[in-house]
């Protein structure tokens, strides 16, 4: 891996005590969930470090990242300072323009993202749309499964059985926010973070941000 001693570095950076868990709560993320939002992030960091373009991080890491940068002792002086060496801003768009830029970017970044860590960035975190992994939405898909198996076995009809069978998997697939719910294959077409779309300024001097 290209500058190893960086990602070790990123890798062992410590956030504010209580970052995740304020994390997972504002976005109503489960703590698994949570904690693999914020390994992408440090995945995201690394690369706007060795890529020679911009970069733009999913919907889901950018959240990450806004959420990082209000703690700004740890953001500006801890991670900017000590670990990268330098600024990170986050550049937000506010035209088209600035919308096919970031779609650009964003292509480049999971293609990059592949390149470096040798596997395609997981589309839980990096896929079109975000995907939220709570308790309570896998708690109700689970009990609508159980449900409509529940249904068809009543019938005592093999068929009736075998197809309530199918559609229960299909629920869960649909609704569970499981990773395989998407298509792995780099998605060229998503654009990263919210509407507008942002991308990763690391050069110039001060501090600053959205």
């Amino acid at each position: 891996m290209q500058n190893e001693k960086l990602w070790r570095a990123i890798q062992k950076h410590q956030f504010d005590e209580g970052f995740a868990g304020r994390l997972a709560q504002e976005e109503r993320w489960s703590d698994e969930f949570t904690s693999g939002a914020i390994e992408e992030y440090r995945r995201f960091l690394f690369l706007s470090q060795i890529s020679d373009t911009p970069v733009t991080p999913s919907v889901t890491v950018d959240k990450v990242w806004h959420k990082h940068m209000t703690d700004t002792r740890n953001y500006w002086d801890e991670l900017c300072a000590k670990v990268l060496g330098k600024p990170l801003h986050h550049d937000a768009g506010t035209s088209p323009a600035d919308d096919e830029r970031h779609r650009e970017q964003f292509r480049h970044t999971r293609a990059l993202y592949a390149a470096v860590f040798d596997e395609i960035a997981p589309e839980a975190y990096w896929g079109r749309k975000e995907q939220k992994d709570t308790p309570t939405r896998r708690a109700i898909t689970l009990l609508v499964c159980v449900l409509v198996v529940g249904a068809t076995m009543t019938t005592g009809n093999h068929n009736y059985m075998a197809l309530g069978v199918f559609a229960a998997i299909g629920i869960w697939v649909l609704f569970s926010g499981m990773p395989f719910a998407a298509p792995t294959k780099s998605n060229s077409n998503a654009a990263g973070c919210s509407a507008g779309g942002c991308g990763a300024d690391c050069g110039g001097g001060g501090c600053g941000g959205d």
